[in-house]
């Protein structure tokens, strides 16, 4: 089995969307979450993964355990008492079904239902839809089969495409759908599997051009290792050209399925042992300088970090092609991030 990297998962989510720390009660409810989905569908879309743990954190207002729903008997009763489309067809049923669980389990009709797929009194004694395991099978399989509503993950998320935000009709019409929405691609960028890494998500990833927003674009920027803030600018179209180009690929900043494969493939590459450093060499003229560009490593990227000011690691990755289009601009030369012989020339001369 190809399991989730929880150690990955968890230092990713801690950052967003739990906004730098998490609970030990909040780490054990997506641990049951994942612990389930991985044993009882294993292999499955993490697309719906994702999904489900968006809608998780959203109807437990952020708690990751299964909780009652917010309210008084007469709220209740005011809600749900009498509504057929809920079977609730007895004197009290408002109340007594009222949410519970991870997805807010309501109404006799829901109740009963799961009742007799987990062979459980959930009629009897509602508050069993509290129970860790209970509301666990509960959200995922009723999310995935459409219990609830009757629209399920597969009609939102599958081999055509993805529609993040009416995919809150499997539990509630659209309410608060947009904003669920941004929760569950937070979630679905921390699942990384152990074996395959994230790759399996580059086909699945939409095509991102500049002056596109949101939290796809959060997803290429950590991948490409620049600042995270959702905002597909020109220093990011500088840096998927320059990944572009390093890949061998057509370098004209759209990120699409062969940009993404490329970005995953390099990120979930096993790590190489670090070089044994080599003297560094004396400075050659600019003219006999190699060009270098955004993935280039070795002495000259050095030289180049020395002489930019910046940490000399051998490494062109962000922080160099970010100094080097400073410094070209500041030279007025073209600032594509590339080190030609015209930069290595105004390099010699600064």
């Amino acid at each position: 089995m190809d399991a989730i990297d929880r150690t990955f998962f968890f230092a990713r989510v801690r950052e967003r969307p739990f906004s730098g720390s998490l609970s030990q009660a909040q780490i054990d409810g997506m641990s049951a979450i994942l612990d389930y989905w991985e044993t009882s569908h294993e292999g499955g879309d993490d697309r719906w993964l994702a999904y489900i743990l968006g809608t998780t954190i959203h109807e437990t207002a952020r708690r990751m355990q299964p909780i009652h729903e917010f309210g008084t008997d007469a709220r209740f009763e005011r809600l749900y008492e009498n509504r057929r489309d809920l079977g609730n067809d007895q004197p009290g049923d408002g109340a007594r079904f009222h949410g519970r669980g991870f997805v807010q389990l309501t109404g006799r009709r829901n109740y009963t239902d799961w009742g007799n797929r987990i062979d459980q009194d959930l009629v009897g004694n509602p508050d069993l839809a509290l129970e860790l395991a209970i509301a666990t099978r509960i959200l995922v399989d009723g999310s995935v089969l459409g219990t609830f509503t009757g629209a399920k993950l597969g009609n939102y998320f599958n081999e055509t495409g993805d529609d993040w935000k009416n995919a809150r009709r499997i539990i509630n019409g659209n309410d608060r759908d947009e904003d669920i929405a941004v929760l569950a691609k937070q979630f679905w960028s921390a699942i990384r599997h152990e074996q395959r890494g994230r790759f399996g998500q580059a086909g699945l990833r939409p095509v991102l051009v500049e002056g596109a927003r949101g939290e796809d674009v959060r997803f290429l920027q950590e991948l490409l290792g620049l600042e995270e803030d959702g905002s597909f600018g020109p220093m990011t179209r500088h840096v998927v050209e320059a990944q572009q180009a390093a890949n061998g690929l057509t370098a004209d900043g759209v990120v699409g399925g062969m940009t993404w494969a490329a970005l995953l493939r390099v990120e979930d590459a096993a790590p190489t042992p670090a070089p044994t450093p080599a003297p560094t060499p004396a400075p050659a003229p600019a003219a006999d300088r190699p060009v270098l560009r955004f993935g280039a490593m070795g002495s000259d990227v050095e030289i180049l970090q020395q002489q930019l000011g910046i940490t000399a690691d051998g490494d062109f990755g962000p922080k160099t092609f970010e100094a080097v289009v400073k410094f070209q601009k500041q030279k007025h030369l073209t600032a594509d991030g590339i080190v030609g012989p015209a930069t290595w020339a105004a390099l010699q001369v600064a």
